[in-house]
């Protein structure tokens, strides 16, 4: 979720062939679209006025259907923090899963959501793993049935 046309060609040279996506340009449009899309994954980026972006973030980490959705927030330049009415404890207080300021390349873009989805991804178990946990389970349930039998 982004206000700004320049990073809005950046997310798209950068996610546009890999990844399905969508753009929002307001925090209540950021809302409704995560809510109804639920995405693997959600960028943060400016938003007008001051504060939206931290707000967006605060409501969607309190809603139970985006509160582990994957966060990557987007920071404007340093230099422009004064200019955009930044207050530094805001970004202090975003718990995401990365956090770069601009500028950035398409590239890098591309390779933080990558890395970022890949660590959302749940990994499928090996099977020596899946018969350690039946023979754990199968041992509780032997010291269940022995403790009726009594």
């Amino acid at each position: 979720m982004d206000m700004e046309p320049a990073f809005i060609r950046t997310a798209r040279q950068a996610l546009g062939a890999q990844y399905q996506f969508s753009i929002a340009s307001s925090r209540s449009e950021g809302l409704d679209k995560a809510y109804k899309e639920a995405p693997d994954m959600i960028i943060i980026g400016y938003t007008e006025p001051r504060g939206d972006s931290f707000r967006l973030h605060q409501e969607l980490k309190k809603n139970h259907r985006t509160s582990h959705t994957p966060l990557l927030i987007v920071d404007v330049c340093p230099a422009e923090h004064c200019r955009k009415g930044w207050r530094g404890e805001e970004g202090k207080q975003m718990h995401a899963e990365d956090y770069i300021a601009r500028p950035l390349e398409p590239a890098e873009l591309a390779e933080l959501a990558a890395e970022i989805l890949e660590k959302a991804t749940p990994k499928p178990m090996e099977m020596d793993d899946i018969l350690e946990q039946m023979e754990k389970v199968l041992k509780r349930i032997e010291k269940i049935e022995k403790l009726l039998v009594r």
